[in-house]
């Protein structure tokens, strides 16, 4: 009897012990620290586009900053809108984020009816690359300038024949901005990407194509097509020669249908994930071997955090509120 009172008295003092030192240590202590699987990123389109080809360069250099994994998984389906709507939809435990695309994912939230996500629906981790519209035609057009094709376009109203994936896209609404502030008219012939709107104008079936840098970059450096203007502020590494719209026409048309990639994370994920995401995202964009392959790669790296991100959304709202009537014009 007084042995199995013996065994239950150290019972209950190893009990006792147990409990005591699990209420002093703090929460943090105990739990392992975020995060502790991959990292599940959803891309809204196919294989091989602009955010896909983003993504999955990223996911190669970002296990060191991360800690963990990053694994790609496309959603491809009504020009986002599926992959949206899954992201905006995931549980928001750190451990799905997603690839952005300004202004697209916000002209199909504007333009279409029923959409069942909204821009609020996600917190904003961080932008990581522009890809600006440019104006391209084939090497031997007749078009040296940029000028000379609003010169022609005024001349000769609806004879404009430009290519350009849509309708109702990025770069169309990049297109109709320009027109209407360089008083031209033209017609925007809509392709199902900018693939196959730069084979129209290869195989002269168009006068010009209007597509972002990135895709008409293979045919450039290859000497197929020439660009003749870029609408972005800056001049770009890439095209050193070609003028902005500022320097070829004398004044600034806004870069609305600049391609803006990055990530964000459905609401209500913790603010301390956020800030985990967004130093790891960080950590890559200076990465010495990340920023190479992305040049040779032709993607200009513009790191933005999250709170400047957000910002960027609400930038790019209001300028699709303002423009979008364009599309009915």
């Amino acid at each position: 009897m007084n042995a199995q009172k013996k065994i239950f008295g150290v019972v209950l003092a190893l009990v006792a012990l147990v409990g005591f030192v699990a209420v002093s240590l703090p929460s943090a202590a105990l739990a392992a620290p975020y995060p502790t699987k991959p990292v599940v990123a959803v891309v809204p389109f196919s294989p091989g586009g602009g955010n896909d080809i983003l993504l999955r360069l990223i996911a190669k250099y970002i296990t060191p900053s991360l800690g963990q994994a990053m694994i790609v998984e496309n959603k491809p389906g009504a020009g986002g809108q599926v992959g949206w709507t899954a992201l905006s939809r995931s549980k928001p435990d750190g451990y799905t984020v997603g690839a952005t695309s300004l202004p697209s994912m916000i002209l199909i939230k504007s333009l279409r009816q029923n959409v069942p996500f909204s821009m609020d629906d996600f917190q904003y981790v961080c932008n990581f690359q522009v890809d600006p519209i440019v104006w391209v035609v084939n090497k031997d057009s007749k078009f040296a300038t940029a000028r000379d094709i609003v010169e022609f376009a005024r001349a000769n109203p609806k004879k404009l024949n430009v290519a350009g994936d849509g309708p109702q896209s990025n770069v169309q609404l990049q297109h109709l901005v320009a027109a209407k502030l360089l008083k031209m008219t033209s017609n925007f012939v809509s392709y199902s990407g900018s693939g196959p709107a730069l084979t129209a104008l290869l195989g002269n079936q168009v006068d010009m194509a209007a597509t972002t840098l990135s895709s008409a970059l293979p045919h450039i450096e290859g000497g197929r097509l020439r660009p003749v203007v870029l609408f972005y502020s800056n001049k770009m590494s890439s095209i050193p020669g070609t003028p902005t719209a500022k320097d070829a026409f004398g004044f600034q048309i806004p870069s609305i249908g600049m391609a803006l990639r990055g990530i964000a994370a459905p609401k209500n994920v913790k603010a301390d994930q956020i800030a985990r995401l967004e130093k790891a995202f960080q950590a890559v964009a200076k990465s010495p071997e990340f920023l190479a392959q992305a040049k040779s790669l032709g993607l200009e790296i513009k790191f933005m955090g999250s709170k400047e991100s957000t910002t960027l959304v609400k930038e790019s709202t209001a300028l699709v509120e303002q423009y979008k009537s364009l599309f009915q014009e």
